[in-house]
């Protein structure tokens, strides 16, 4: 029989509803697993470790590091290993990890709930069941197992709030599906990632800008002088932005003067930055901005933290970012 290491980390899963009101609050893992799925040792032998039990918008890149330093040191102690993570932020948990961990021997599968395992028709049971057996199987990547199916890490958004299948991995196929039998799709499986090796030093003084009609370009220049080392700026569709006046042409180029990287990412979740599809694309281009291909703007945001915390020069962090680390990337 197999062993898996369970790492709960907090969320959702493992909460306790306490009062009249129901309010959820942190509950004991241990107990609450033996008492509601006994059934877990007949897949495998389990050890739980809990290095923290925090919501999950309260993690951390520290954090990042305190899971990722238990996988290292426990790699080879364990046939797989399953983390219990809270729904609002595994996504940037996943990437963190797939960067971190390289080419990964054995699974890694990130897993939570919607409703507490002790709640009525809580989701909590079936998907650490199914992540729990998922991490037998020979699936060297981190991914996130959710609502039956199983998404690579770096591909996977979060996209309802309370939907037990509240997470889709708009460009990529799900790696597995689980019904009466589980069927991995082999071929969807990342055969080496990139030999690039990223330690866990994270740069967190990126921005994020989710532009919308009329909003001013001018709002976000005094950035340029509180020491931010990257901007991201979610257009529309293909990465498209308000052209008419120009104003975030001229907003791209003064960062770039100030040696501020820009990078194009998109409101929609579906297809790829393409910059050369329109005029306002093509002109961001030339100002200097990189398209954020068909990457997901979490997995880009943690993508380049790690970057800028790895590496100091401008043209290599922008090459390794147009690069597929982690299977995270389209490339022709």
């Amino acid at each position: 029989m197999k062993k898996i290491l369970i790492i709960h980390t907090g969320g959702t899963f493992g909460m306790t509803p306490v009062g009249r009101a129901r309010t959820l609050k942190p509950g004991n893992l241990r107990t609450e697993i033996n008492k509601f799925l006994p059934l877990i040792n007949q897949i495998a032998r389990i050890d739980i470790r809990i290095p923290f039990n925090l919501d999950s918008s309260d993690i951390l890149p520290e954090n990042w590091t305190e899971i990722y330093k238990i996988i290292s040191d426990d790699m080879d102690a364990y046939d797989g290993f399953v983390i219990i993570h809270g729904t609002d932020t595994m996504v940037y948990t996943a990437a963190a990890l797939s960067f971190l961990l390289g080419t990964v021997r054995k699974p890694v599968i990130l897993t939570g709930a919607q409703r507490p395992l002790a709640e009525l028709r809580s989701d909590a049971g079936n998907n650490l069941i199914n992540a729990i057996e998922l991490a037998t199987f020979d699936i060297p990547e981190v991914a996130i197992c959710f609502g039956n199916l199983l998404f690579r890490g770096t591909r996977t958004k979060k996209i309802s709030i309370d939907d037990y299948n509240c997470f889709e991995s708009p460009n990529y196929p799900p790696l597995a599906t689980i019904g009466s039998k589980i069927h991995v799709n082999r071929s969807l499986l990342l055969q080496q990632a990139s030999n690039v090796k990223l330690m866990p030093t994270y740069e967190k003084k990126i921005v994020c800008v989710r532009l919308f009609p009329g909003l001013k370009a001018d709002l976000y220049y005094p950035l340029m002088t509180k020491n931010v080392t990257a901007i991201v700026l979610e257009g529309f569709g293909s990465g498209n932005l308000p052209m008419k006046d120009e104003q975030w042409i001229r907003f791209i180029k003064k960062a770039i003067l100030d040696n501020i990287p820009v990078f194009i990412a998109s409101q929609a979740y579906h297809g790829i930055i393409d910059l050369n599809q329109y005029v306002c694309g093509k002109l961001s281009k030339e100002a200097g901005a990189v398209a954020t291909g068909d990457m997901t703007v979490e997995t880009a945001l943690v993508k380049l933290m790690l970057l800028f915390g790895n590496f100091q020069k401008r043209e290599e962090i922008i090459s390794y970012f147009s690069r597929s680390l982690a299977g995270e990337l389209t490339q022709a």
